[in-house]
């Protein structure tokens, strides 16, 4: 099982009344959570770890992960407040505003989720959760007890508007990706992460420390992969017309990698050290397909894996 602990919260994305009015709708989100929906909806066995208000917004956030099909076990309910999140749409990547000061999601410690069963075999970090404690010293302390045991992977994802400490933040980010197996981050974390490095570089950095797995994204410009010892590889993004948003994108590119990962049960230890270059270029291929196809639906809204199934069908033709 695949468990994503971290941040999931309610989005309240720009819309339209029926006279054309601006409004905000709100709709279930949350990078981590987002990415254990997504992983759900694409066959993969995954739970989500975190904290979950036991108001109504928090009641429809477990219908999200449920409905899923993600595990809430692992699941914290508690009294404070639903974090929320405003956004604004951009060419590129969406830009966020978080309201979640003294919430149940940034005040969840390790202890309040049960211990985890035999059959987890890969923890996901990311976000939000790393930019304030307790909940990102929580993670940190996770990841420091679970090395060797299990795979660990994690999706920067920084918040540079967010992040009231820059230079902690970058220490910590430095310390867990010196941690992590898999490392799966855009083109604007790595400029905030390590300004004026490149992306070989910072891929051979991580390699050196032990990571199997880097992953680059750069939206338009497609995906690069670097393995220890094998050259780059290059994925191209799958192209669609009638674009809404692009939210959700990243955090479904990185689920449907790791879905696909588990469905070729290739989430061991032993094989992502050895993984071989068909394998994870295939993983990236289908993970751009599912990207893609959020990008034409408003909001964190995931596709199912027989819409990524037809997809894929209809390209081949």
């Amino acid at each position: 099982m695949i468990i994503v602990c971290g941040d999931v919260l309610i989005d309240f994305i720009p819309d339209k009344t029926q006279d054309g009015s601006d409004c905000y709708c709100p709709a279930p989100g949350g990078s981590c959570a987002n990415i254990s929906v997504a992983i759900g909806r694409l066959g993969g066995k995954v739970g989500f770890m975190g904290g979950i208000s036991t108001d109504f917004l928090g009641d429809k956030l477990m219908e999200f992960l449920e409905t899923s099909n993600v595990d809430t076990k692992y699941v914290a309910r508690g009294p404070q407040q639903t974090t929320l999140a405003f956004v604004e749409l951009g060419e590129e990547e969406p830009a966020y505003a978080f309201y979640d000061e003294n919430t149940v999601s940034r005040l969840w410690v390790r202890s309040q989720s049960p211990g985890f069963t035999d059959d987890v075999n890969l923890i996901h970090i990311g976000s939000t959760s790393l930019i304030e404690p307790p909940i990102s010293e929580a993670c940190e302390q996770m990841f420091k007890v679970e090395k060797g045991k299990r795979i660990l992977s994690i999706d920067p994802n920084c918040r540079p508007n967010n992040t009231l400490h820059p230079a902690v933040y970058r220490a910590r980010m430095a310390r867990l990706t010196a941690m992590a197996d898999i490392i799966k981050l855009s083109k604007s974390d790595l400029a905030f992460l390590m300004p004026d490095t490149t992306f070989d570089e910072a891929a051979a950095m991580w390699i050196s420390q032990g990571t199997s797995i880097v992953i680059i994204t750069r939206g338009s410009q497609g995906v690069l992969c670097y393995l220890p010892g094998q050259e780059v590889i290059s994925v191209k993004p799958d192209y669609i017309e009638d674009v809404v948003d692009s939210i959700g994108a990243g955090d479904t590119f990185m689920a449907a990698t790791l879905a696909y990962l588990q469905k070729k049960n290739l989430l061991s230890l032993d094989k992502i050290k050895s993984i071989r270059v068909e394998d994870i270029t295939d993983a990236l291929e289908y993970a751009s397909v599912a990207a893609a196809m959020i990008c034409q639906r408003r909001g964190a809204n995931p596709p199912w894996e027989k819409e990524v199934e037809q997809r894929i069908a209809s390209k081949q033709k």
